[in-house]
């Protein structure tokens, strides 16, 4: 049964009534476990099993999620949940972050500002970005299928040359697994939408998984020279779709001792990037592997996370560029 763990910020309860500037005046560890992977605005809106959620491990009374908040915090923009809970018989507002464990710039005594907000719509926990089945990974050997791979084969990264496979995991979906959870179809980039070549083939990947974007629009909304964007935000760019006509689908996913960039049908894209919201939701037979492996994840509430191998963007972000350069 998926388990998602979020850090969560109070914050006092007129701001969810008003939208004023609040402060955060506490952090804790929320928990959710449920049947569908999904978190919904209240129980009565769960069509499965009852969300259970706790909080730094005590249980509450009651739940409700309202809104889906893009703020300024830090100095940066970000989306937010914002919601109240129960606990005690006392109610008790909190936000969260939309897609990711933490809110970059967030903490105890940070003030942030509300720009502009929209009905709260479910998390959705148990996406992995992966390959799907017959995907072409260039490795020290050439171009291989990813179902081919091996922990141990060597495979051609943008920053740090050959490095070798340090764990491999598949997720077959059925029609079955895509009627009930549409959102996990495949997103197909066509050949050579990127220019001649990129990609070589159509690459057909998981809506979460990350491409590597450059050019001028990057530089200049983000100063920064390249970004990874989800798939799923380029829908509708450069003929860029969901595979709507699928009936299974076959994902693989690989992890190297650290992010790299790695190159899928000739384009540049991410490798597994382990973090807490997809540690949760992962198969605990696959979990056990990644942590015999890397112990040191173990300790979620401590560990250090891995960094990305570049800057990633959100929907939002991905939107607002006029140009789709890889």
């Amino acid at each position: 049964m998926p388990t998602r763990t979020f850090t969560i910020y109070e914050v006092p309860n007129d701001y969810v009534a008003t939208g004023n500037s609040p402060t955060i005046s506490a952090t804790f560890t929320m928990t959710v476990t449920d049947d569908d992977g999904s978190l919904e605005a209240t129980e009565a809106d769960d069509g499965g099993t009852s969300q259970v959620i706790t909080v730094d491990g005590g249980g509450i009374d009651d739940y409700e999620f309202f809104y889906d908040d893009d703020i300024t915090v830090g100095g940066g923009t970000e989306t937010i949940k914002t919601f109240q809970l129960t606990i005690g018989g006392v109610t008790r507002s909190f936000v969260m972050n939309d897609d990711g464990d933490t809110i970059p710039g967030a903490g105890v005594g940070v003030s942030f500002t509300l720009n502009t907000y929209a009905t709260y719509t479910p998390v959705d926990y148990t996406s992995l970005p992966c390959f799907v089945r017959g995907t072409l990974i260039g490795t020290a050997d050439g171009d291989r299928p990813v179902e081919d791979l091996k922990v141990g084969d060597l495979i051609e990264t943008m920053d740090q040359g050959l490095q070798p496979i340090r764990w491999i995991g598949n997720s077959p979906l059925s029609l079955r697994d895509l009627i009930t959870r549409p959102n996990m179809r495949p997103v197909i980039i066509p050949a050579s939408s990127f220019g001649k070549g990129y990609p070589q083939r159509d690459l057909h990947v998981s809506p979460q998984h990350r491409c590597l974007l450059g050019g001028w629009s990057v530089e200049l909304n983000f100063g920064m020279e390249q970004a990874l964007a989800p798939a799923k935000s380029m829908v509708g760019s450069k003929g860029i779709h969901v595979d709507t006509a699928c009936t299974e689908v076959d994902y693989f996913h690989f992890m190297f001792d650290r992010h790299e960039v790695v190159f899928s049908e000739g384009l540049a894209t991410e490798s597994f990037l382990i973090g807490d919201t997809i540690r949760e939701g992962m198969d605990q037979m696959q979990l056990q592997e990644i942590l015999e492996l890397f112990p040191e994840l173990a300790d979620m509430k401590h560990k250090k996370p891995i960094p990305p191998a570049r800057p990633i963007l959100r929907q939002f972000e991905v939107a607002v560029l006029e140009d789709l350069v890889a």
